[in-house]
């Protein structure tokens, strides 16, 4: 890996994968406004279930686990111990961040009339839906996932998933920006879609995802250790669950 940082190596190697995982067809068609809004609303319902049930405990959890100095790491601490260090500011934000994004899932689908849940229904609550309730298999496949690696997971697992996500997440919403017209929304649907580009390609987002990538950077991983051989397979299976994430459009 001579002269790569973690991070760069795992995009290197898994360049193609990244890609589909952040250039999929529901983004060109989020971008351009052409994308029906039933597939719309079944992407925002999942996406909120991902978040509010999955992400919220994750991060908690993973924030959790850190280690807490009992004095500020200084110049002499080694790099791992600055980095998590680094990653308790990091993570505190996440959780007051994702809060927010809930919030304003909620608020966009009830300004532009995008039916986030149906009935009225909340997670978990006993519905029709079957045995997952709201979830698709996926996205309970998703929100397991998270869990189980705060829970059990390295920090280093953790840490990586969550910069994956983030980052995954900034590109995909970047290249659908490159589809948007430079004229007005034509209609509710694509006002709440030109909301949900500029969320997540807005310099405090572009800020957090660089700080992500910065803790773990500073954490050193050697891809050749069990470590770094771990950490890239929670790394791939982010890639498959993102690939996968997107709905048909």
């Amino acid at each position: 890996m001579s002269g790569k940082t973690y991070t760069q190596y795992l995009l290197d190697k898994y360049r193609s994968d990244f890609d589909a995982a952040t250039q999929h067809p529901f983004l060109l068609a989020t971008g351009d406004g052409s994308i029906d809004q039933a597939v719309l609303t079944q992407w925002l319902r999942q996406d909120y279930l991902y978040a509010y049930v999955g992400y919220l405990k994750f991060a908690s959890l993973l924030l959790s686990r850190l280690p807490l100095p009992t004095s500020p790491p200084g110049p002499d601490s080694s790099p791992r111990t600055q980095a998590l260090g680094r990653a308790i500011p990091l993570l505190t934000f996440s959780l007051a961040n994702i809060k927010r994004e809930t919030d304003f899932f909620v608020q966009t689908a009830q300004d532009h009339g995008l039916d986030l849940h149906p009935q009225g229904r909340m997670p978990d609550a006993p519905g029709p839906d079957g045995l997952l309730g709201p979830y698709t298999a996926l996205t309970r496949s998703y929100v397991d996932f998270l869990g189980a690696t705060a829970a059990m997971g390295s920090l280093e697992d953790g840490l990586v998933l969550l910069w994956a996500m983030e980052k995954a997440y900034h590109t995909a919403w970047s290249y659908a920006k490159r589809f948007v017209p430079s004229q007005p929304a034509q209609s509710p649907k694509e006002a709440a879609l030109r909301l949900f580009v500029d969320n997540w390609t807005c310099d405090e987002f572009v800020g957090f995802v660089r700080d992500c990538t910065d803790v773990v950077d500073g954490l050193e991983i050697d891809p050749d250790s069990e470590t770094g051989k771990q950490a890239e397979e929670v790394f791939k299976r982010t890639l498959w669950l993102e690939q996968r994430f997107w709905p048909s459009a």
